[in-house]
């Protein structure tokens, strides 16, 4: 099955596609150049956002980046469930970020409700939405 579909705020004649997201979803994105600390380059995201927003905002998605680095650090959630990487993975609560669906590539997999919950629960922390 194709988790693509055509974009409903492109005209009909316009054959852009974008990937249909879900919360949860672990996705591959390229992320291009960074400032600072930002990820950048070709990797693994946590799709965070909810269902409505992505029915509603179908051309960005709200995620987490993806690293196989283990700092030990409580905030980095490890991945659970079918997430689609080949490594041991954790989900970058400190950084969540906006992203066009156009820099999205595919689906890999997606985290179990568990995690996904764990994940929400740090980014809520962090932007102080309790």
């Amino acid at each position: 099955m194709s988790r693509l579909r055509p974009s409903p705020t492109c005209p009909p004649t316009h054959p852009d596609l974008v990937l249909e997201l879900h919360s949860g979803d672990v996705v591959w994105a390229d992320l291009g150049d960074s400032s600072g600390r930002e990820y950048a380059g070709r990797r693994p995201l946590v799709v965070i956002a909810g269902e409505e927003y992505l029915e509603i905002v179908d051309t960005l998605a709200i995620v987490v980046p993806v690293t196989t680095r283990d700092r030990g650090w409580s905030n980095h959630v490890r991945l659970a469930g079918p997430a689609g990487l080949d490594a041991p993975s954790f989900a970058v609560t400190e950084q969540p970020l906006t992203v066009s669906r156009a820099r999205l590539l595919a689906v890999a997999g997606r985290v179990d409700d568990a995690c996904l919950g764990e994940i929400r629960g740090w980014v809520r922390d962090f932007v102080g939405a309790h």
